[in-house]
């Protein structure tokens, strides 16, 4: 039977492939994102009302070169400790649980759960759209989701396996095996607001569209653009609505770590969430709460958290969640490597960006 020898958890955000000097002149974009969601309440609103809301002890984090330096140092030390332990470990196999953001899914299909069983998935550098921040932030971005065209392999028979054996446990997880030669569509964010929900719909035009940022960013960064054995596993935790609960991600990632365990293979796999934690809104209640809770295996709890919580992209949580319903019946134990909460506005913008391994 296959073992599963190594968990993990990172955040991906676009702000870990920049340097501590281009940290403010992106978070200037914030000042422009309509779709901020404030804790802990959960409403989604523009960056003025939510600087109106804020604590003041938020409005007053510092925001310093040698603020941002310090914490550029500590999140490059997680990203390097996590690649240390993948390259000491060498699993054969490298599950990911991480989700879409306008990539491969849009609302003509957006299912909750699903699994990508193909031969290999291509990793294609991305080019992001002109004018959407300076030159060089741009370029930084697209680099740090993979920067080198490849193609990964899959464990394709281990995703079958999967699948299957999530169908017989339960859940209804959709699949696919193949990609098309380009991606486009719509997504609407339906946030709730003080008063009813937010009303914004994304068109992306149809472009080629590699590896799915979450994905992507565990080769090029974990693995170093060593295109090793992977399974993609998507959940939709982004987009209302039919988001799974904290509760049915927690027993998604433990039925995946029973599948893995029931597969006729010798093979030794490693499983990672990848995304959150909170952001674009730092949200220390809800990082602090996970962190704490994986690391004792708290299932009660990661299964309850508030889903005011968890709308936007702090919703990538629950990747860490399914990772922890995974690891619950293992001998393996949770460690966070590094925690930084990154205030980068007054208003509170950024995020809580985590690195943590189940060893």
């Amino acid at each position: 039977m296959a073992e599963i020898v190594l968990g993990a958890g990172t955040s991906h955000s676009p702000m870990l492939a920049l340097n501590a000097e281009q940290w403010p002149r992106y978070a200037v974009g914030d000042l422009r994102h309509p779709e901020l969601v404030f804790p802990p309440e959960g409403w989604a609103m523009p960056y003025d009302e939510g600087l109106a809301r804020v604590p003041t002890a938020v409005k007053e984090k510092p925001l310093t070169d040698e603020v941002f330096s310090a914490q550029v140092d500590a999140c490059q030390r997680g990203i390097a400790e996590l690649a240390r332990t993948f390259n000491e470990v060498k699993p054969d196999i490298t599950v990911i649980i991480s989700d879409d953001q306008d990539e491969w899914f849009f609302e003509d299909n957006m299912p909750t759960f699903s699994v990508f069983w193909g031969e290999s998935v291509p990793i294609k550098p991305r080019s992001l759209a002109a004018g959407f921040r300076d030159p060089d932030i741009t370029q930084s971005i697209a680099d740090g989701y993979g920067d080198v065209e490849m193609d990964v392999p899959v464990a394709s028979g281990l995703g079958r396996h999967v699948i299957e054996h999530m169908i017989q446990n339960d859940f209804d997880v959709s699949h696919f095996t193949y990609l098309h030669d380009t991606y486009g569509g719509r997504v609407a964010r339906r946030y709730p607001k003080e008063q009813g929900e937010l009303d914004s719909v994304r068109t992306t035009e149809p472009r080629e569209q590699g590896l799915p940022h979450g994905f992507a960013f565990v080769v090029k960064r974990l693995f170093d653009n060593e295109p090793r054995t992977i399974l993609p596993i998507f959940q939709n935790t982004c987009y209302p609505p039919n988001q799974p609960t904290p509760k049915r991600s927690f027993e998604f990632g433990r039925a995946v770590a029973n599948a893995i365990r029931a597969w006729d293979s010798d093979a030794r796999v490693a499983i990672i969430g990848s995304g959150g934690l909170s952001h674009f809104v730092v949200d220390e209640w809800l990082d602090r709460t996970v962190l704490k809770a994986l690391e004792e295996k708290d299932s009660e709890t990661l299964m309850t958290v508030p889903r005011n919580h968890l709308y936007s992209a702090a919703s990538e949580t629950q990747n860490w969640i399914a990772v922890g319903g995974a690891m619950a019946d293992t001998d393996l134990n949770y460690e966070t490597i590094e925690y930084v909460p990154v205030y980068r506005t007054p208003a509170g913008t950024g995020g809580g960006w985590g690195f943590g391994r189940w060893v």
